[in-house]
């Protein structure tokens, strides 16, 4: 129960909340956008189109994201499906859309730059990694 913020979703039988794996969805959509966009942009949730879930994670699970970019309506706006996993076994899958912004907006470029790398666990010297084809 290292979690803290679950110790009351719920007491006797604490879930990892559904708006944790969207929020995880979304922030992992904006790491693509960004390291895409050689951290140019950024997107924004502003809409849901389905939200699905099959079962819950507790505390301790490890939870397998997957994210699909989706052809979308507009050049200025995202479209995603995402799944997430735990124990190979599907227990959320969402549909969102995104308006992209500037990183500018956001944070300073090279800020934002640096904590991808260090999220990916590369060193601060260490080449960025090459896209897989």
């Amino acid at each position: 129960m290292a979690e803290d913020y679950l110790e009351w979703h719920f007491p006797e039988q604490p879930v990892v909340p559904g708006t944790l794996i969207l929020e995880a969805f979304v922030q992992l959509a904006g790491w693509l956008e960004a390291a895409s966009s050689s951290f140019e942009r950024w997107v924004l949730l502003d809409r849901v189109t389905s939200a699905r879930y099959f079962g819950a994670a507790v505390p301790g699970d490890r939870i397998d994201l997957v994210l699909e970019r989706v052809p979308s309506t507009a050049p200025a706006r995202r479209a995603f499906r995402a799944e997430s996993l735990v124990n190979g076994k599907r227990q959320a899958s969402v549909e969102f859309e995104a308006v992209v912004v500037a990183v500018e907006t956001l944070d300073a470029r090279d800020r934002m730059e640096r904590a991808y790398r260090t999220l990916r666990g590369e060193t601060p010297n260490e080449p960025p990694a090459k896209k897989r084809a």
